[in-house]
């Protein structure tokens, strides 16, 4: 008879694993792309760095009102 409480968790179970901020990050993403009508798969550089701007800014600032910290301390859009 097997003990399933001395089995060892699979080695993909760091794959399978959900992160919700990742989540969060690619929910942004994906409506950001369906707001500005881009398709990735299609999108040329300018549209691709545009759409990864745009949702790296957007992300920040809704963690840090989550995380109580001040929008100041997020790098603003397409500054170096």
């Amino acid at each position: 008879m097997i003990d399933e409480k001395n089995i060892p968790a699979s080695d993909a179970e760091w794959y399978c694993r959900k992160d919700p901020e990742e989540e969060r990050f690619y929910a942004i993403f994906f409506a950001l792309c369906r707001k500005y009508h881009v398709s990735w798969a299609s999108a040329d550089e300018k549209e691709k760095a545009f759409i990864e701007e745009v949702t790296r800014v957007t992300y920040e600032r809704e963690r840090a009102l989550r995380l109580g910290q001040p929008l100041s301390d997020v790098r603003a859009a397409f500054a170096s």
